[in-house]
């Protein structure tokens, strides 16, 4: 480290430290307060939402997921920023809390993932324990940065720095990247199988990449939000990239994890909302339409066939918020019910 005396600001944390580090951490700070800004203001939007969910919809382990997911998600957020501008007294047990936020917050996640698939894929007992051996993958994965990682402080100062990184970033990257990916490709399978009615391979083909089909898968694709959880596994592509670049700094392998769990859980939250107040069918089917393909006198006919129709975004304003008074209650209370009288064994839990 620098000696404290040489420098023109002595009682400057960062003057403690290289100046390459200094810089490094002097644009974490920058990007921890972005996200954090942009993650409590996601939260004023949707506060009229929240406070939808827990007073005028029942109160079930989706909801209390949703909410844990949250919580834990800005309370890593806001314990980085902390740790980077405020003093602290002792870094270990704030990075250790802060690691601990980490896993809760990628397993709650996670979780909101889990039941959707399971949802779209009820009854399967193959996919529901499939993706249940994932999910504990990706917690136990999660569960050894809370023994290596370190922090101390920055020369006589009670600023903080994370002076040992967990060695198995990569594996906590990769592990939730297979499980989102893997819930991304599950859920667009059975909504193209729903989708796509045909008498061969040949013509399901036809219709997933030309023609008329095309738009219309697009169409069932977006009313289901598969574009919100493929922005989830975007995202994780590229944390991974970043990481495996030989030159990125340690010190931006955390700051890339705050941004990943923010967006991630942003995404997976909206959908969540989305499907409580009946934009989005819990099963993933039921607002889009079917397709009918079949071998006919012109091999390039194509029927579609509605279900259910579902209130569109045109329909409910530009609002992006997405309001809870969505005419959709009766709905949802009819499914709670049923999900209610129903005891079997694999069933999983209706988001709705």
């Amino acid at each position: 480290m620098a000696n404290a005396t040489e420098s023109p600001n002595p009682s400057t944390p960062l003057a403690f430290l290289p100046s390459a580090l200094a810089s490094q951490l002097e644009v974490s700070r920058y990007v921890y307060a972005a996200t954090l800004g942009a993650y409590v203001w996601d939260i004023g939007l949707n506060l009229g939402n929240d406070y939808a969910l827990l007073i005028k919809h029942r109160v079930r382990f989706p909801t209390i997921i949703y909410f844990l997911s949250r919580a834990f998600t800005l309370a890593y957020i806001l314990g980085c920023f902390v740790l980077q501008v405020a003093p602290v007294k002792n870094c270990n047990s704030m990075s250790l809390a802060l690691a601990i936020c980490f896993v809760l917050s990628q397993s709650a996640t996670a979780m909101l993932f889990f039941l959707r698939v399971t949802a779209v894929w009820y009854p399967s007992k193959i996919a529901y324990v499939v993706f249940s051996i994932l999910w504990i993958a990706l917690l136990a994965a999660g569960i050894p940065t809370t023994i290596e990682v370190r922090g101390e402080h920055i020369g006589p100062t009670e600023q903080c720095i994370a002076m040992a990184v967990p060695v198995n970033t990569e594996v906590v990257i990769i592990i939730p990247m297979i499980n989102n990916t893997a819930i991304f490709l599950a859920i667009n399978y059975r909504i193209l199988a729903h989708t796509i009615v045909a008498d061969s391979s040949v013509a399901r083909l036809r219709v997933l990449f030309g023609g008329k089909g095309l738009f219309r898968i697009s169409e069932a694709l977006l009313r289901s939000g598969q574009h919100f959880y493929l922005i989830a596994v975007v995202t994780h592509i590229a944390s991974l990239v970043a990481v495996k670049l030989p030159h990125l700094p340690a010190a931006y392998h955390i700051m890339l994890s705050v941004l990943d769990i923010a967006l991630i859980n942003a995404m997976a939250c909206l959908v969540f909302r989305r499907i409580k107040f009946g934009l989005i069918s819990s099963d993933g089917t039921s607002y889009i339409p079917t397709l009918d393909f079949h071998a006919t006198a012109n091999p390039r006919s194509v029927s579609f066939h509605y279900g259910r129709t579902a209130p569109t975004t045109a329909e409910l304003g530009t609002n992006t918020t997405f309001p809870f008074n969505v005419p959709a209650h009766n709905e949802i209370d009819g499914v709670e019910k049923c999900a209610d009288a129903s005891q079997e064994m694999f069933k999983p839990t209706d988001l709705a």
